[in-house]
């Protein structure tokens, strides 16, 4: 096959490389002191937004210059991705270099003056040259330097943006409004996409509904949205901010491979490897002002609860006719729109001549029930007491009351129950029977006699013991089963823990079945999955944040062994390129990382301290 070709001319290479080190460095060699040469390199000198460009800063005469702080560069976000040495010897004089290599990514559009770089190392200051870099935008064209056409500027934040609407900026305490966080993106590929956070102080917020995908069509650009929606409601007066909204996602950005003259560069490491890499990236929108206000205490009904929207109430009882002392169920049903967590049971007025009880509340989607036992006294009642729900109406601004009454009720009277005691026919002149009586003095016996054992104890019989302690038993095993469902409903910790290998399980079988079904793209979106609502579950973390890139900052202080991490980010990256690269991918790829997988599995579950 294709691979075990590749694997055995790699091993030839790398034997080939380690006999050519041996003969050299059995030379003798002489070191020459040069001096540091500092020089900055690009990859390239045009990119486009939504790629990025490879910055070498090398020093020559030197491996162990430290890696330079780059300061803020103007329409660029930077990334350190690490040193690269390089030792040559030319007739027995050595010469060293390090490169620190890192990636720019562009976020506007632009000509832009790279550098000079400056060090301080060994007592002495370096400084390199300078580099121009332009960045245009995806799809546009260099324009002649003669030319009079324009090009208008465009940034990152023009194809990538967060913004936050919501339904009304003027609300009263406990108003429900409809708040949206919005990620715009045009021409640029987003993955690993987090929930919004955002700086509520003053309100009350409900978690966020999975979000929407649809697109529009900004002066002619289309964007594709992800909506985010969730409900919110002010729970203090006065003017105050929402936001900003925040969500933190990975751009993936197109570049070029790493080593294109390597030794090792084959279509094998490219297929996976080579043409994109993803970066972290943080979107901000902008602060919403909200002004709060507190329901008018003018015309407020005294039985006003708090209930604030526009609401509609039904009322019903069951049954209708009963006698003095017996239930009835009362049901009273609040629809519509509003705050349905500020509403509360409606009053009943008149109230005597009935017993009642508290009801009992069931909140439904845009409705709560309220059902209440009510027990007539008396058989002289004909209806159900009169039933007020006062809410403030946010459409009108004014307080509403519902009132409903006349609700008819057939009460009867209870009869007494007469007691009658008969005497059974036939008993009287019925003969009485003779009784027989025994001894009536017993005599005092002196020597008990001789004692013998008349059948076996109780306590020695195996069934007694068995009935005996089987309570026992089944009691110990009714309290930790107890103790284990008690700790599973409050300790989701202990509960995402416990089911992290169960649905590893499956998710590993789901990827075996897409191996069979030599179904590359789905085999790894499984892998991915599992893999990172494992470590969600194991470790007790947000699974949408796993990435590759973040596996060093979550793994932060877990004692993890470094191949074992280093598996765990080879498989998130061959996830990652799968997606891009699929056509190299083979049925022995998939199942060696299949087998990576459940080694990594396996590791955390034998280290579960």
């Amino acid at each position: 096959m294709r691979t075990d070709e590749n694997i055995n001319r790699y091993v030839k290479r790398l034997f080939l490389c380690l006999l050519l080190m041996i003969i050299i460095l059995s030379m003798p060699v002489t070191a020459v002191a040069e001096e540091l040469k500092f020089q900055a390199l690009l990859d390239r000198n045009i990119i486009y937004l939504g790629q990025s460009a490879q910055l070498s800063l090398q020093f020559e005469g030197s491996t162990d210059v430290p890696a330079p702080a780059l300061s803020d560069m103007e329409g660029f976000q930077t990334h350190y991705s690490g040193p690269s040495t390089r030792m040559s010897i030319v007739n027995g004089r050595m010469t060293s270099s390090i490169t620190h290599i890192y990636r720019l990514v562009p976020v506007k559009t632009g000509e832009y003056t790279i550098g000079p770089f400056s060090i301080a190392y060994n007592g002495n200051q370096y400084r390199s040259n300078e580099i121009v870099i332009e960045v245009l935008d995806s799809g546009s064209k260099r324009q002649d330097p003669e030319g009079t056409q324009s090009i208008p500027e465009v940034s990152l934040k023009d194809r990538v943006f967060v913004e936050m609407e919501i339904d009304k900026n003027r609300l009263y305490i406990n108003e429900i409004a409809n708040l949206h966080i919005k990620l715009f993106v045009s021409s640029m590929s987003i993955r690993d996409v987090q929930y919004p956070q955002y700086s509520h102080e003053g309100f009350s917020v409900n978690d966020f509904e999975k979000p929407r995908e649809y697109q529009v069509n900004r002066e002619g650009v289309i964007y594709s949205v992800l909506d985010f929606q969730t409900e919110i409601f002010a729970t203090q007066a006065g003017t105050r901010n929402l936001g900003p909204a925040v969500i933190r996602a990975n751009l993936l950005t197109k570049t070029r491979s790493r080593r294109p003259h390597s030794l090792f560069d084959d279509s094998l490491f490219n297929d996976f490897f080579g043409g994109y890499e993803t970066t972290p990236i943080e979107l901000k929108s902008d602060v919403l002002t909200i002004d709060a206000h507190e329901l008018p205490v003018k015309n407020m009904p005294e039985n006003f609860k708090g209930a604030i929207g526009n609401f509609q109430l039904d009322v019903s009882i069951s049954p209708d006719e009963v006698k003095a002392g017996d239930p009835v169920t009362l049901l009273m049903t609040v629809t519509g729109t509003g705050n349905f967590d500020a509403v509360h049971s409606p009053d009943l007025q008149n109230i005597d001549g009935f017993k009642l009880y508290d009801p009992q509340v069931k909140l439904e989607p845009n409705r709560k029930v309220f059902e209440q036992i009510v027990i007539p006294t008396g058989d002289n009642i004909e209806k159900i007491p009169d039933i007020l729900f006062s809410y403030f109406d946010t459409d009108i601004g004014q307080y509403r009351t519902i009132v409903k009454g006349n609700i008819p009720l057939r009460v009867s009277r209870v009869e007494k129950e007469e007691i009658t005691i008969l005497d059974p026919a036939g008993t009287i002149g019925r003969p009485l029977k003779k009784e027989v009586l025994g001894r009536d003095i017993i005599y005092i016996k002196e020597s008990p006699g001789k004692i013998r054992t008349r059948g076996a104890y109780l306590y020695n019989n195996p069934v007694f013991i068995a009935l005996q302690t089987a309570p026992l038993v089944l009691f110990v095993i009714a309290a930790v089963l107890y103790k284990k469902r008690e700790r599973l409903s409050s300790d989701p910790r202990y509960a995402r823990r416990l089911a992290a290998p169960r649905k590893a399980g499956k998710g590993i079988k789901k990827a075996e079945e897409y191996v069979c079904k030599n179904i590359p793209l789905d085999f790894y979106d499984a892998v991915f999955r599992t893999l990172r609502d494992y470590l969600g579950d194991r470790f007790h973390l947000p699974s949408g944040g796993i990435t590759a890139e973040a596996l060093d900052a979550v793994l932060d202080g877990k004692e993890i062994e470094k191949d074992y991490l280093m598996k765990l980010k080879k498989i998130f990256n061959e996830c990652d390129m799968a997606r891009y690269a699929p056509s190299g991918i083979d049925e022995n790829k998939m199942n060696i990382t299949l087998n990576e997988m459940k080694e990594v599995i396996d590791y955390f579950e034998k280290h579960k301290d």
